[in-house]
């Protein structure tokens, strides 16, 4: 007997393969991030894990391509998005008010566009304000797109282009708002591949971070271990990541935009009962485009990647290759320009190191320092500190004697922060190493005693 199968379920159990099952909240929203912590490079980052989840999305990615077929011939399907494209004339006014609701927190709380980009001038954020003004009327709109890229520009010079590439979305935004009104259907349609593109890019961008710096995304789920669902933190973080390539990609050839579209908003909402407010702060924009995406759909005028070929197993195959070159080149990127800042870092440290001398009182010391190997090869780093307490929940504030965080140095290079006893170092190549943890201060100011450092070192031999 014939097995058959019901392809309109199967193609939503595929969409649902791809559900972000993770926190997809900006970590530096959140975390105690720093440029001063060393970077992976494309070898520690190229672990089998890396090339398996690489492979599975492949797979994924190339089903999808499949369902979208037969998801297009389910009668429920259709009539859906039928509805949704009958509303698309709203589409302009989700982005105006969700940009001005942006822009309005972002001036009643000292940010530029996003919650960690503090406002450095007060007329910056009057400007803010004046562009969410402009954004009641359509006529004025325009106007209010110029102004947003000019923010874009005026925190670029403020927080450097690798940091505020986190934030491209912002351009496709601009530029969504500039054309809205303009007499050509041609350019006003050209907002929405832009859109997708710049939102997808993001996702991607975001995705990279948590492989390149995961001592970041690792202190946020030291603080939330409910969000690993009982997995390893450290194969949840790259399974996150990947869930976030991936779903920047799909956005980016436009691939089932509609049912993504309303699942990647959804888990934004739901990870709000984690993150709070913030999150909603700063995702706002974002769950206007994917709204967009939801009412347009592909859009009529500018055909999608995907749909450059017409046979589907080219289409399959143009689909799951390109991934391929997508997360090589994004993953290349992001770490040289990672590298870079991390170069530029560590240059402006050396010329504005702040001190903070204990001759006067006591001293911490560090009366263990044990470098562990565990089953799998990887190393975990063990300190215990006398007269020492570690204060990761007031990380920020003002330095307090005897209490703050290490900096952890492996062969005399910052790779991470130790907010408790125990740190993961990760696998190491053969070879000698010297492991060093320095005591830091809440406002990351480094304790001095008798004109040292307060720090240990471990030196150990892998075989």
């Amino acid at each position: 007997m014939p097995i058959r199968i019901n392809w309109k379920w199967f193609g939503l159990m595929l969409v649902l393969a791809v559900l972000p099952q993770s926190a997809e909240a900006h970590v530096k929203w959140f975390s105690d991030f720093s440029f001063l912590d060393k970077p992976l490079t494309l070898r520690e980052i190229a672990v089998p894990t890396f090339f398996a989840l690489l492979v599975l999305s492949m797979i994924v990615i190339g089903a999808l391509v499949v369902a979208e077929r037969y998801l297009g011939r389910w009668e429920i399907y259709r009539r859906v998005n039928e509805w949704l494209a009958a509303r698309s004339q709203y589409s302009g006014l989700i982005m105006r008010v969700a940009m001005g609701a942006t822009l309005l927190l972002s001036w009643q709380t000292d940010s530029m566009l996003a919650p960690e980009l503090a406002v450095t001038a007060v007329w910056v954020g009057w400007l803010q304000f004046v562009l969410a003004m402009l954004l009641i009327s359509e006529r004025t709109t325009p106007a209010a797109g110029v102004g947003l890229l000019a923010i874009f520009v005026l925190a670029l010079g403020e927080y450097g282009f690798f940091h505020m590439i986190d934030y491209v979305h912002y351009l496709g935004i601009a530029y969504y708002l500039i054309v809205s009104s303009n007499k050509n259907q041609v350019v006003r349609d050209s907002a929405l591949p832009v859109l997708f593109a710049t939102v997808g890019f993001a996702l991607g961008w975001l995705g990279m971070e948590k492989l390149v710096y995961p001592e970041w995304a690792l202190y946020l789920l030291a603080q939330n271990p409910q969000l690993t669902l009982g997995f390893p933190p450290e194969f949840f973080l790259r399974g996150a990541a990947f869930v976030e390539l991936n779903l920047g990609y799909l956005l980016i050839i436009g691939l089932l935009e509609r049912p993504l579209s309303l699942i990647i908003t959804l888990v934004f909402f739901t990870t709000t009962t984690i993150f709070g407010k913030l999150e909603v702060i700063g995702h706002t924009p974002v769950h206007a485009a994917l709204l967009v995406f939801l009412l347009n759909g592909p859009g009529k005028t500018f055909k999608p990647p995907i749909l450059l070929h017409k046979k589907m197993n080219w289409r399959v195959a143009f689909a799951a290759v390109n991934f391929v070159l997508f997360v090589f080149v994004v993953s290349g990127a992001y770490s040289v320009t990672a590298q870079q800042q991390y170069e530029v870092a560590v240059a402006k440290l050396e010329g504005s190191r702040v001190t903070v001398d204990l001759s006067n009182g006591d001293v911490p010391q560090v009366s263990t320092l044990e470098v562990i190997g565990e089953p799998d090869g990887s190393y975990t780093l063990f300190a215990e500190i006398e007269d020492w307490t570690f204060t990761p929940e007031l990380i920020g504030t003002p330095t307090v004697p005897n209490e703050g965080h290490g900096v952890v140095l492996l062969n005399g290079e910052q790779i991470g922060r130790m907010y408790a006893p125990y740190f993961f170092i990760g696998k190491l190549p053969a070879g000698q190493h010297v492991v060093e943890i320095r005591l830091n201060g809440n406002d990351h100011a480094v304790f001095v005693a008798n004109g040292k450092i307060v720090s240990a070192e471990k030196v150990i031999v892998v075989e």
